[in-house]
């Protein structure tokens, strides 16, 4: 593979991978990329703090209001869900009409009493994957 970088102030600055497939790198390349690239505000009283991709565990919606939980804290972001699903990509799963996950944060999935699936992240929230979202949610990562 070769790496060839071009330094132009003058123009907008882009990335362009040409590979005969796609491997472990590319993702990799992608996911730093795509990593760098978000750019969230996160609020929480009288703060404003910049929340990075990674750094996040979960966005949901309670009280039509949108949260990020984050190792730090929950902060409100001003974006709507459907913005922030587009916006983090491949590295977050929707897991019911309310809730995205990081696949990074995710410890462990199981099922409740009433036979949903819940799902358990490294910081030890806990959340229910929908019946809609379920073979979604499986396939991305790579459960059968």
């Amino acid at each position: 593979m070769k790496l060839r970088l071009f330094i132009n102030k003058d123009e907008d600055e882009h990335i362009e991978i040409h590979a005969r497939e796609r491997n472990e790198l590319v993702e990799q390349i992608e996911t730093l990329v795509n990593n760098y690239a978000v750019n969230l505000n996160g609020y929480k009283e009288n703060e404003i703090v910049p929340l990075t991709k990674n750094g996040i565990y979960r966005v949901f919606v309670e009280d039509n209001k949108v949260y990020a939980s984050t190792a730090d804290g929950t902060y409100q972001l001003k974006l709507r869900l459907y913005q922030l699903e587009e916006m983090l990509g491949d590295t977050f799963l929707k897991i019911n009409q309310s809730a995205l996950v990081n696949k990074r944060h995710i410890k462990k999935f199981s099922s409740s009493w009433g036979g949903s699936l819940l799902v358990e992240l490294t910081n030890g929230e806990t959340d229910y994957i929908s019946r809609r979202q379920t073979k979604y949610v499986m396939e991305r990562m790579g459960i059968k």
